[in-house]
């Protein structure tokens, strides 16, 4: 894993690579941090700052889902391998 910063202000992008392997660790670490921060905001009211940090969390994760799918499709399209459909869980 490498970080490769300039000046951390908001809104200012950071690029972070990460291996598959590093990308699954954080996405399951996110999905603990965000159930256990709900489940908490779930039997207490929590203040604004901790109500923030779970939107934020959740949203984090929602991205790295995302780049974990973009990640996947990228093996198939590298190994000239047209990708199989997502099979339906109904």
């Amino acid at each position: 894993m490498s970080l490769k910063t300039g000046a951390l202000l908001p809104g200012v992008a950071m690029l972070l690579e990460l291996t598959k392997e590093q990308l699954r660790v954080l996405r399951r670490a996110l999905e603990a941090r965000a159930r256990d921060m709900h489940m908490r905001l779930g039997s207490e009211p929590g203040d604004e700052g901790f109500r923030r940090e779970a939107m934020l969390a959740t949203q984090l994760l929602r991205q790295v889902e995302a780049l974990e799918r973009r990640a996947d499709r990228r093996v198939w399209d590298m190994g000239g391998v047209e990708s199989l459909p997502e099979e339906d869980e109904t």
